[in-house]
C-alpha cells in the first residue's frame, strides 16, 4: 500500500505558509513512509485543476493512487494525522 500526501499551496496564501512546515514536519516524524509531495498551484495550474483545487491550502491523503481524504481551507494538523493513523492501523491488520 502507498500512502501520499499531496499539499497545495501558493505564495500569496499565508495560512498555507505556516501550516505547511508544521504539517510537513509533524507527518515526516510519526509516518515516515508517507510521500509528500508540495504543488505550487501557480506552476501547477492544470494538475490543480485536475485535482479540483479551486482554494487554499488543500491537503490530498492517496491510497494507491487513489484519493482517500480531503482537507481544505481551514482544518488542523491533528486532523490530518489523525486520518493517516486510521490508514496506517488498518493497513497493519
Amino acid at each position: 500500500m502507498i500512502i501520499e500526501l499531496e499539499y497545495f499551496t501558493g505564495p500569496d496564501c499565508g495560512v498555507c505558509q505556516v501550516l505547511k512546515p508544521k504539517l510537513v514536519e509533524a507527518v515526516q516524524l510519526q509516518f515516515p513512509t508517507v510521500k509528500i509531495s508540495i504543488h505550487d498551484v501557480t506552476v501547477e495550474t492544470e494538475y490543480a485543476a485536475q485535482q479540483m483545487v479551486f482554494t487554499l491550502p488543500v491537503v490530498l491523503i492517496k491510497v494507491d493512487g487513489k484519493e482517500l481524504y480531503r482537507f481544505a481551507r481551514s482544518f488542523s494538523v491533528n486532523e490530518v494525522l489523525s486520518k493517516l493513523d486510521r490508514i496506517t492501523s488498518l493497513s497493519s491488520i
